[in-house]
Formats: structure tokens, sequence, C-alpha cells
């Protein structure tokens, strides 16, 4: 089955939709670390490689969804990211290689298309996507 060997990070404070994500994801296979907040995230990707991370816009303490990121992807560059959050929440997202955005509440099917497809996403080498974002 495709998610075999496929692991995901999972941050998100609201623990019902933490939860309810971390089952759809398990029931389609994928292995899953689901924590609470910034700084559990960072600590699991310290020591695990992730194929992509799920992960609210709005998180509590001082780094919301997209700093997370940018820290994580200090160590693992190519990490792909769904953000999730209301619609008014909805980033402009620089990476669209690797980012996409789905507003919650959301549907089961939705969240999991969303996940394969950016699994399935080509992204750009890291050459270019320095050259691209030193040229934007």
């Amino acid at each position: 089955m495709y998610p075999e060997g496929q692991h995901l990070l999972l941050i998100d404070n609201d623990a019902e939709r933490r939860q309810l994500c971390e089952e759809i994801l398990l029931d389609a296979g994928f292995a899953v670390t689901a924590v609470a907040d910034s700084i559990s995230a960072i600590r699991a990707a310290s020591s695990c490689r992730f194929a992509l991370a799920v992960i609210a816009m709005v998180l509590p303490g001082t780094l919301d969804g997209p700093a997370t990121i940018r820290r994580i992807r200090a160590a693992q560059p190519l990490l792909k990211a769904l953000f999730t959050g209301t619609v008014v929440q909805r980033p402009f997202l620089r990476g669209r290689d690797r980012d996409e955005f789905i507003p919650s509440p959301f549907r089961r099917r939705d969240f999991l298309g969303c996940v394969f497809e950016l699994l399935h996403r080509e992204v750009a080498p890291l050459s270019e996507a320095w050259s691209e974002r030193r040229a934007g």
C-alpha cells in the first residue's frame, strides 16, 4: 500500500482536531507522530525524518505554524507541509511546491486528497528553490 514507510508529523493544539486527523491518517496506513505544540514538533523532527507535516496555522507560544515549519526545514529542507485553519487564516504560500492549505472543518476525503497530492507532488531541487527565493 502507498503509505507504507511514510511517516507524518501532525502538529495541532486542538485536541479534538488532532485526534480526528490522527485517526484518519492511521486508518489510511500512515505512521503518525502527533504533538500539540511547536517545541514538541521541533524535538520530534530532530530525531525522525518526516515525509509531510500537517500543521495548524495558529499554535500556542511564540511560534505559529509557518514559523515552526521554517525551524524544522532548517534540518529537513524538503519537508512538505499541509496547513490547517480557518479560511481567514489562509496563508500566502511561498513554497507552493511543498505547501498546501485546507480550511477546517474539512471532509475526510478532502483531507486525505490533500495529503496524497502533496506526497506525490514533485519538489524543485533545493538549488532551484533557493534561486527562486533570491530572485523573488
